[in-house]
């Protein structure tokens, strides 16, 4: 049974590890027989787990009378916009905890565009169920959350993640230095992004006009304008540059790139979206929650809906446990750290902690909680007392489904049909083939 519970603790995938086992002439159990197991004590044990986890949050928070400040982001299950599952994770941004994940299957909504809202009702709904009040709640600028968060949350401030605004502004003057006599603001797009940053973080009173008016304030300093129109910040903040720090060329007024750029600074999309910004907590941890998933629960594979809940609250039990790990130290007490060059840096480097070794007590509880399902419980009595959600219909139960034999006289193939030439692919055949 240890074995078993392996599988899935470890993020594997059943259906290789078994392949494994068969190739080495190793005894081991049949896919069925495992899918079994899973349904009886696996998925029982990671949500009991889970829902122990999130009680002893509740109740502590409950204790403290805390109004809380949540991060949430949504992940589909696979690109584009024709996803099965999408996920919602919630995250304390003062504890750093993963509290709350929900996944949704596209046939609950109207389509797969609906389901990082529907998570996030969902996750809101089980919050607020337990007397909890949240004062402030940072996400994307997903339209949709954007509206239900206003009509359905007024006592709460919803500001925008940084860099989900930063990356489309980036986006945008990358594609604007590839234009013809554009390419001057090539040397100013870091420096652009990491004003917008500062332009949030310097503002910790939340003034959104404040931040809206320091980053406009960047159109006029890359044309060596150092003096603004609005009233809350009529100059920049910084001293005479020189030396070094004056190495950027200055675009020209009037000139075809600080046009285009005024155009994206003063955008009126980004007239809504800027005051929002958040001026502290940031969402970026989810980002590094969403890998995590994705070691649980890849991309390229399909799964149950049990099983991609299980997985991703695997993921969750994951983080929570090694999401906030201690800085690793070298033999005489130093912080250690490593050098990267990741890919879409070009060549820049960046410096990153190295972190202590992974640990992995959440597994040890779920294998006691495995155990005791297994020696009170047999397989149909496991299914029964399983407190997963059920799942929902399969995406193919909205389609009139044809007879077998209906469907296989009308399969055609595009092409031709011709037969392939026979192969030497038996081991007597192999030293005759040439």
């Amino acid at each position: 049974m240890c074995n078993i519970n392996n599988h899935i603790f470890s993020g594997l995938l059943p259906t290789k590890v078994l392949r494994l086992f068969k190739s080495i002439n190793l005894l081991s159990i049949s896919v069925d027989t495992y899918l079994k197991h899973q349904m009886s004590y696996l998925h029982p044990a990671i949500s009991k787990e889970w829902s122990r986890f999130q009680q002893k949050y509740f109740a502590e928070m409950r204790r403290q009378q805390m109004s809380l400040v949540l991060g949430g982001d949504g992940r589909s299950d696979s690109p584009g916009h024709c996803a099965k599952y999408g996920s919602y994770a919630v995250l304390d941004l003062r504890v750093m905890l993963v509290v709350e994940v929900q996944v949704v299957q596209s046939n609950e909504v109207k389509g797969s565009c609906h389901m990082e809202k529907e998570g996030l009702r969902r996750c809101v709904d089980t919050i607020t169920s337990h007397d909890l009040s949240i004062e402030t709640l940072v996400t994307d600028r997903h339209v949709q959350i954007g509206k239900w968060v206003r009509e359905n949350m007024p006592d709460t401030v919803h500001n925008y993640d940084v860099w989900h605004v930063a990356k489309g502004v980036k986006k945008k003057l990358i594609s604007l230095a590839r234009e013809k006599d554009c390419h001057e603001i090539q040397d100013w797009i870091q420096s652009i992004s990491n004003h917008l940053y500062w332009s949030a973080a310097s503002s910790q009173d939340g003034n959104g006009q404040l931040i809206l008016q320091k980053w406009q304030s960047v159109a006029n300093h890359v044309m060596n304008i150092h003096e603004h129109r609005g009233d809350l910040f009529p100059e920049c903040a910084h001293e005479t540059l020189e030396g070094r720090e004056r190495q950027k060329p200055w675009l020209k007024p009037g000139s075809k790139v600080a046009d285009k750029f005024e155009e994206i600074v003063f955008s009126m999309q980004l007239e809504k979206d800027i005051p929002k910004l958040s001026p502290g907590a940031q969402t970026s941890a989810l980002e590094g929650f969403h890998s995590v998933i994705n070691h649980f629960a890849p991309k390229m594979y399909h799964f149950s809906y049990q099983g991609m809940q299980s997985r991703i609250l695997l993921a969750a039990m994951h983080y929570i446990e090694n999401g906030m790990r201690e800085q690793a130290t070298t033999k005489d007490g130093k912080k250690r750290y490593n050098i990267v060059f990741p890919k879409f840096k070009h060549g820049k480097h960046t410096t990153r902690e190295v972190k202590v070794p992974v640990s992995y007590e959440y597994v040890k509880r779920l294998m006691f909680r495995v155990q005791y399902l297994a020696s009170t419980h047999n397989l149909a009595e496991g299914v029964k007392q399983s407190n997963i959600k059920p799942a929902p219909l399969p995406l193919a139960s909205l389609y009139d489904r044809p007879e077998k034999s209906v469907a296989i006289q009308s399969f055609q193939s595009r092409f031709n049909s011709v037969e392939p030439e026979s192969l030497c692919m038996s081991p007597q055949d192999m030293d005759t083939c040439s």
